[in-house]
């Protein structure tokens, strides 16, 4: 029996089938919830009566998502980087342990049954009445501090992969892009900014559990510290992931490797600059609203130059784009994807027109919309990428593979762009974000949100489950077939021809007894 993973691919497996599994919690939680959203709720006893369960699956769906998920995702894929780049994990028990704390710790919280909110703001979060479960002091303040558990293993999981990839990086030549991206962002954002959360959270199980009194201004900028930069934490390690698959499946190399190396010291920075928009319905002074504008727009740039840097890739393709392989469209989806939900964007960053839409689902449909493309279409490219290295060169997807996966990826970009613009129209138009009373008005947009939503659900089944059941290898046989091609793996440099749409990418990763010789030498 084995008990943790011995290479960075067995790694990558171990953190993606923890994002994979608290994903499902997070979306049956969120067809819960938007069933709920089918009846505006306008008789106020039988609002009363719902919404305590209301709150808490928000509240469960939004704390898997940014406490668990997008840890899990940005490690997962932080591993697979430096597998894909000739480097390695090498601290295997130290982050198998540290895959445990950080996916069962908040267990202890959700059994309280919060309704606080992802975001847990004072003093709602500090009041008993603000728990189904718990109402002590000492059981809340357990529920914080298995939440201070789940941080700090966050953070010691980044940071000791990130000294991973500083210890078994290239002794000559720079460090491949694909693992320069996962470093930044998958290690040294989350040790620099997960911190903020923890302190949080350490301080409310303080106010439990010794009566330290808590600030609610300091604390909300704590939070947003942390708050603002977890959106990025996967994203732009997908940018990296990006820069390997789609200029291999658009048979060249990436138009400028130094943009994409200049743009990390841009994207790294402004991405711990821009959290104070999250304040904007706060009374700021005016030279703060005044360093909000430039700060955000900035880090739009910076993601913009990701946007022209892979568009100039695929445009300037000798054969084409090879959209017909799973993983060349999952990457083209998540490409598109990402324009698309940034378009909803462009008014946030100017204070005059924030406030308006601030507080309603316009907000609620632009994330909503960036995490279901470039942070789940993005991640399930490079989760089938890390599947074509487990099953190996010998096989690639069969005919019933590719259909699940063709017909899964379609159905969840329709639903997804369906949900996500009429969130945001129904924003425009008013419909307030986290209520979940409403006007009568709205609910015709709330029906065709749920009807996305299920399109989106069904989806789920289709790409799940030849991810999952070639994770447990229970599904080789029934989605993988044999194939006679080999071609270069995604960031490796061998040829810059396109594969073909039945070719699967090889790699070759350092043995564990080469790295540790190589570890040795480096000491």
């Amino acid at each position: 029996m084995k008990l943790y993973p011995k290479t960075s691919l067995g790694m990558a497996l171990v953190y993606i089938s923890g994002a994979i599994s608290w994903l499902i919690v997070m979306g049956i939680a969120a067809l819960w919830f938007r069933t709920i959203l089918l009846n505006p709720h306008t008789n106020p006893a039988v609002g009363y009566a719902i919404s305590p369960l209301y709150y808490f699956l928000v509240t469960l769906h939004g704390m898997s998502a940014m406490y668990i998920i997008v840890e899990d995702l940005a490690l997962g894929i932080f591993a697979y980087a430096l597998y894909k780049s000739g480097m390695s994990v090498v601290h295997f028990r130290t982050l198998t342990a540290l895959f445990w704390v950080l996916n069962l710790a908040p267990i202890v919280t959700f059994a309280g049954g919060p309704i606080t909110g992802w975001y847990m703001y004072p003093p709602l979060a500090l009041q008993t009445q603000s728990w189904l479960n718990y109402h002590t002091d000492a059981l809340i303040g357990m529920a914080y501090f298995f939440l201070f558990i789940n941080s700090v293993a966050a953070i010691l999981a980044s940071l000791f992969m990130f000294i991973d990839a500083i210890k078994t990086r290239p002794k000559e030549g720079k460090i491949p892009i694909f693992a320069s991206y996962a470093m930044m962002f998958a290690g040294a954002l989350i040790f620099l900014t997960e911190p903020a959360l923890a302190a949080g959270e350490l301080w409310y199980t303080l106010y439990f559990w010794a009566n330290v009194p808590v600030n609610p201004l300091t604390w909300v900028v704590l939070f947003w510290f942390f708050g603002h930069p977890v959106v990025y934490y996967v994203p732009f390690t997908v940018f990296g992931g990006l820069y390997a698959l789609i200029p291999h499946y658009a048979g060249r190399p990436l138009y400028s490797e130094r943009w994409a190396r200049w743009n990390i010291i841009l994207l790294f920075t402004f991405s711990m600059l821009a959290w104070v928009h999250h304040l904007q319905t706060f009374p700021l002074p005016v030279y703060i609203r005044a360093f909000i504008t430039p700060t955000t727009l900035i880090l739009a740039a910076g993601s913009g130059l990701t946007v022209l840097n892979l568009a100039l890739t695929i445009f300037y393709s000798p054969t084409g784009y090879n959209y017909k392989d799973p993983v060349g469209f999952a990457a083209l989806i998540a490409y598109i994807g990402f324009i698309l939900a940034g378009l909803q964007a462009l008014i946030l960053p100017i204070n005059i027109t924030n406030v308006i839409v601030h507080n309603t689902y316009y907000v609620v449909g632009h994330f909503h919309l960036m995490i279901w493309t470039i942070i789940i279409v993005g991640s399930v490219a490079i989760i089938l990428d890390m599947l074509r290295n487990q099953v190996g060169a010998k096989l690639d997807f069969s005919s019933l593979g590719r259909g699940f996966l063709f017909a899964g990826l379609s159905m969840w970009t329709v639903g997804a762009l369906l949900t996500g613009y009429t969130m945001s129209y129904a924003g425009y138009l008013g419909l307030i974000r986290r209520w979940d009373a409403y006007p009568i008005k709205f609910l015709p947009f709330m029906d065709v949100m749920t009807y996305g939503a299920m399109i989106m659900g069904l989806s789920f089944v289709f790409i799940a489950l030849p991810i999952v059941l070639t994770m447990i290898r229970v599904g080789i046989p029934i989605f993988w077939t044999p194939t006679t091609g080999v071609t270069a793996s995604p960031g490796i440099t061998m040829n810059t021809q396109p594969p073909s749409s039945g070719t699967p990418s090889i790699t070759k990763e350092v043995s564990t007894s080469d790295m540790n010789n190589k570890v040795t030498k480096l000491k």
